[in-house]
């Protein structure tokens, strides 16, 4: 492969998102989803773009994610929440990536996806991809965050959650790419 197949955009912001909280509860899947989602939630007040990417390890998380963001619009009338994973029938993930793929005028539109989504699609205008589940192998780190800041003039911004002792494994693979270093020496989870 290339130098350049693990790498992103120049034009990639990579923001790091410490959801970690206090010691004691740091290990409790409870209070990490609870940060996490408080983390979510503020960067759709503060930065509202027209299309997120939200990635998750597990379609048991993409489905809370999913309910967080319904609830915030209960009746859909900013903001569109189309799931992408393996528990949807193929028809219904297709036509929830076609619907994210259209220019849209309006809506706020969140693809809340596995890895799925990561691999073999072309996304263009997404403005925001949030890793709302650290990636398990750096490799896959770079496919997410590279669903945004594509194109020729795409910007985009990469929000990493990152608890416990993820944070200082994000900071490594961050730094590395950055510099455009090969991640492949970078330890998984």
């Amino acid at each position: 492969m290339g130098p350049s197949v693990h790498r992103t955009s120049a034009r990639l912001e990579e923001i790091l998102v410490d959801c970690s909280g206090n010691d004691n509860d740091e290990k409790n899947p409870e209070t990490a989803f609870s940060n996490k989602r408080t983390a979510l939630l503020k960067i759709i007040e503060e930065s509202p773009v027209r299309k997120t990417i939200v990635f998750c390890n597990k379609i048991e998380t993409c489905r809370k994610v999913e309910n967080v963001l319904t609830r915030l619009d209960r009746k859909a009338s900013q903001i569109k929440v189309l799931p992408f994973h393996a528990a949807l029938d193929q028809a219904k993930r297709i036509a929830n990536m076609k619907e994210f793929l259209k220019k849209q005028t309006t809506d706020s539109m969140f693809l809340v996806c596995t890895d799925r989504a990561s691999r073999g699609i072309d996304f263009t205008n997404v403005n925001h991809v949030v890793l709302f589940d650290y990636p398990r192998d750096p490799s896959e780190y770079v496919r997410r965050v590279g669903r945004t800041a594509r194109g020729a003039s795409g910007d985009g911004k990469a929000f990493v959650f990152a608890v416990g002792k993820q944070v200082s494994l994000a900071r490594r693979v961050m730094e590395r790419n950055l510099k455009g270093h090969p991640l492949h020496d970078v330890p998984c989870f």
